[in-house]
């Protein structure tokens, strides 16, 4: 996963993409939009982006979840801004996948 993003920017970026990431799941619970009910990919959705888990799958999901409603062209095209930047310092992918400080170890017995 760490290959995807070329950094996990943390800060003023990084709430902005936990922002974009709230918004997006915000966009995929708004009332109307789900004339058939709730399935389960935009549930599923939904909870990956607000943890932040699996960024690229649930950017998927997102995308087809909100192909298949009714919203207007700027607020589909919300999922390729979050799979382009990535997820951001604020989200599990980037506790699982980020970078790793490599250090000495202190030796046995010390």
């Amino acid at each position: 996963m760490q290959r995807l993003f070329v950094m996990f920017p943390d800060r003023g970026p990084g709430l902005g993409l936990l922002w974009l990431r709230l918004c997006l799941a915000a966009a995929l619970c708004m009332p109307g939009t789900h004339a058939g009910g709730w399935s389960v990919l935009c549930l599923l959705a939904v909870a990956m982006l607000v943890l932040g888990a699996l960024t690229p799958l649930a950017v998927a999901l997102a995308a087809v979840s909100l192909h298949a409603q009714t919203v207007p062209w700027p607020l589909a095209l919300l999922p390729l801004s979050l799979l382009v930047l990535g997820p951001g310092a604020y989200s599990l992918d980037a506790r699982w996948f980020g970078r790793r400080v490599i250090g000495r170890r202190p030796p046995p017995f010390g």
